[in-house]
Order: structure tokens, then sequence, then C-alpha cells
């Protein structure tokens, strides 16, 4: 048992390793289905390699991965790694881009001031990468700078490249509870279905079992069946507006509107409008 799950860490570690060091490709497709496919891979390497601290090819993923698809989520987490690495230019010019890809997005505020703070930091990092002027008239020798990023220790507002991830998996799963509205829609509808076919059934029943010639005898049984057969039919009409309610929540969930969806309401030559709704990954 110990040799199996020795065995299947390593896999896992070497699967890893081989997939961070893919290179990205260089073309574009054309098509956009690729071009998300692609984005999506990337954007997956790379949040691999933030798990495992590995913040080089992180930063090369997400940058791979924002190529294909300029997302404001990606653009978000290059600018986490960047900071991190100490890459401040970087760091900048991603949380600028993330702005623009997210101009609705709610910590755009907190985001502004950690892209000034992030240029002062920059503008302290220069100052004090300049070479020294020496007091006495001999050739100045210059001043060795630190590496980047080093006072990024006294900045205790950062978060992590996987912050995003996180705050989308504490969100609310839109595409889950899509299909679960889905999925207790058919169930409903295949219940109202069969408690409808089980009511006709009785009230067959009913009318089979009432003897006009002999209605005193005959009349309990067939009320009976009547009264069953009318607490089915209740029940499938319940059943069936319980499953189209949760069919039309789904629909909802579906075409929620998000930061890249679009709506447009064009009118038609013929007379009335036309509705169109769009998204992107």
């Amino acid at each position: 048992m110990t040799m199996r799950l020795f065995a299947t860490a390593l896999a896992v570690v070497l699967s890893a390793g081989s997939a961070l060091a893919e290179e990205c490709p260089d073309f574009v497709p054309d098509d956009s289905g690729q071009r998300r496919a692609l984005a999506k891979k990337w954007f997956s390497i790379g949040e691999d390699a933030t798990k495992m601290n590995d913040d080089v090819n992180a930063l090369k993923a997400y940058q791979c991965s924002l190529k294909f698809v300029p997302h404001g989520f990606t653009a978000f987490n290059i600018a986490q790694v960047a900071e991190r690495v100490g890459d401040l230019e970087l760091a900048i010019s991603s949380y600028n881009q993330y702005l623009l890809l997210v101009p609705d997005a709610k910590d755009s505020d907190e985001i502004s001031q950690k892209i000034d703070a992030l240029k002062q930091r920059l503008a302290r990092v220069k100052r004090a990468s300049r070479p020294a002027a020496a007091p006495q008239p001999v050739e100045p020798s210059p001043i060795e700078p630190g590496p980047m990023g080093a006072d990024q220790g006294a900045d205790v507002s950062q978060r992590p490249a996987e912050g995003v991830s996180e705050r989308r998996s504490r969100g609310f799963d839109y595409r889950t509870w899509a299909w679960v509205s889905y999925g207790g829609a058919a169930a409903f509808l295949v219940g109202g279905l069969v408690t409808n076919l089980l009511a006709r059934s009785q009230m067959d029943t009913c009318r089979s079992r009432f003897d006009p010639n002999d209605p005193v005898t005959t009349r309990p049984s067939a009320e009976s069946a009547c009264d069953a057969g009318a607490a089915l039919a209740y029940t499938s009409y319940v059943l069936f507006g319980v499953g189209g309610a949760a069919a039309a929540l789904g629909t909802f969930f579906v075409l929620r509107p998000t930061e890249s969806s679009e709506v447009a309401m064009t009118p038609l030559p013929e007379g009335g409008l036309s509705l169109r709704w769009g998204g992107r990954f």
C-alpha cells in the first residue's frame, strides 16, 4: 500500500513537472474556441506552478494565458506573482490591465491604492540603484543596487496569486447551480408526467367501476378511484409547475450578466425587436 501511494505521488509530481516544462506556443489561433482552450490550459498550469511555489514558471504560464485571451483574472494573477518576485514595473502594468479588463471590479479602489504604493516603491528602488557621487575627485564607484523588491516584506497587504481562484471558488458557482436546476427540472417534469399518467389510469378505473344500472353498489368504489385520480392529477400539476420554475432558474444562471457579457436589442426591418446575448471566457 505504501509503495502504491508513493508511486501515485511520484506520477503526479512528474506530470506537473512536464506541464511546467512546456513552452508557450508562438502562434495565436484565429478560432476563438481554440484560443479559449489554450488560455484555460495555461491558466491551470500557472495555478499548479503557484501551488508548487514556482513563481518563475507561474509568471510565464499566466502571461501565455493572457496572450490568447485578455482576461482580468489572469492579469490580476500576473500582477500578484510579479509583485512577489520583485518585477514592480510588470506588477504595475498588470494591475492597470486588470482594472481595464474589469472596470466594475469591487476592489478597484484597493487596486488603485496598491498601484500608487508600487510606483512609490519603484521610485525608491531606482533612486537606490543610482551611483553615489564620490566626495573626492576620484573615479566614483557605483553603489550595488539591492535586489528588486527587497522592501516588499514591509507590505503586509499582499495577497497570494491564487487569491483570484480562491475568490471565485468562494463565490456563487453559477454553472454548477445551472446544472443542478436543470437536473431538478428534469426530475420534477418526469415525476409530473408519471403522476399524470397514473391519474388518468385512476380516472379510467373510476369510470369503469360505476354502473348506472346499479349506482348504490358501484358508487363507493368508483368515487374512491375518482378521488385518488384527482389527488394524483393535482400532484402532477404541482410537479409540472416546480419543474418549469427550476428550468427557468437554470436558464437565468446560464444567461447571468457578467463583466464580459453583452446584451443588445436590435429593431427588425419587418417590425419587432431582436434580443441578442453573448459572453466570453
